[in-house]
């Protein structure tokens, strides 16, 4: 008897390829800068660079489309991973401008392949049930992506405490030997922080425009505007620190995750509870 496969969409075979670049490129730089018999490199620099671009306009081709244009716009836990995915490696990339960053490809690249695989098991994301306009789609954009940046900032965060703990120790690992000295990891995390907050800011403001357009009234203060105006409250506090009081090292990586522990059980978390575990909409 013949078996029928289920049909796998364009998109799909999009996000598998982007994947698989990314588990070869993470590969490649544990091989290259990980492990104790290193061989040559397989692949330059710039074939690194374009390879990564590549898999990143894959991604991106999965990901923005139906975000910007569809007309059965769909969001959750697995859109939520994806995107993050997608972000994480986005500041890798345009953080190189800036700093070396040599030595964070390894669990950059690892984490942003194990978001995107979660993401093509779990279901898609309930549709968005009120009405789509610029205003809508700009502040659900803007969450997303703050969301995503604050998430880059935490990561960076245990990165941090992570290495602070065990750099001087013997036993020291070859992935702390290899990250990026502490002061460029914490410069890197507070650009998250900073630029999270913008987007954070914005995405409360558009969102009480939002609401007084859609449904004639304010924010309704559920778990998640509360747990979102917390967070914004810890990050904007940390960054009055940094710059009053030049806030730093292990207490700042403590804000930072505190924040975005606020903001995931406001939103992401809520979500993967409710959608993938129990099915029911966010």
């Amino acid at each position: 008897m013949m078996t029928i496969l289920p049909e796998v969409s364009p998109a799909t075979y999009l996000a598998l390829l982007a994947l698989a670049i990314y588990l070869l490129l993470g590969w490649h730089f544990y091989r290259s800068r990980l492990a104790s018999s290193r061989p040559k490199r397989l692949l330059n620099p710039m074939l690194e660079q374009l390879l990564l671009v590549f898999g990143l306009i894959l991604h991106a081709l999965v990901l923005l489309p139906p975000l910007l244009w569809s007309s059965d716009l769909r969001f959750g836990a697995a859109e939520a991973l994806s995107l993050s995915a997608f972000s994480t490696l986005c500041i890798y990339l345009c953080g190189q401008l800036f700093w070396k960053m040599d030595g964070l490809q390894p669990p950059m690249l690892g984490i942003a392949a194990a978001f995107l695989f979660i993401s093509l098991l779990l279901p898609l994301g309930h549709s968005i049930t009120y009405p789509l306009s610029p205003l809508s789609r700009g502040h659900f954009l803007l969450a997303m992506f703050a969301h995503g940046m604050l998430l880059n900032a935490a990561g960076v965060a245990i990165l941090m405490r992570f290495a602070d703990r065990t750099l001087h120790k013997a036993q020291a690992g070859s992935l702390i030997r290899t990250l990026p000295p502490l002061m460029t990891l914490e410069r890197l995390m507070f650009a998250c922080v900073r630029l999270g907050f913008i987007l954070l800011t914005l995405a409360l403001l558009t969102g009480i425009f939002f609401a007084e357009q859609v449904f004639g009234h304010g924010l309704i203060f559920s778990h998640k505007i509360i747990l979102s105006i917390a967070a914004w409250l810890v990050f904007g506090t940390l960054l009055w620190g940094r710059w009053k009081n030049g806030w730093r090292g292990r207490f700042a990586a403590n804000w930072t995750l505190f924040g975005f522990a606020l903001l995931f059980l406001g939103y992401i978390g809520s979500r993967f509870v409710l959608e993938a575990l129990l099915h029911r909409p966010f």
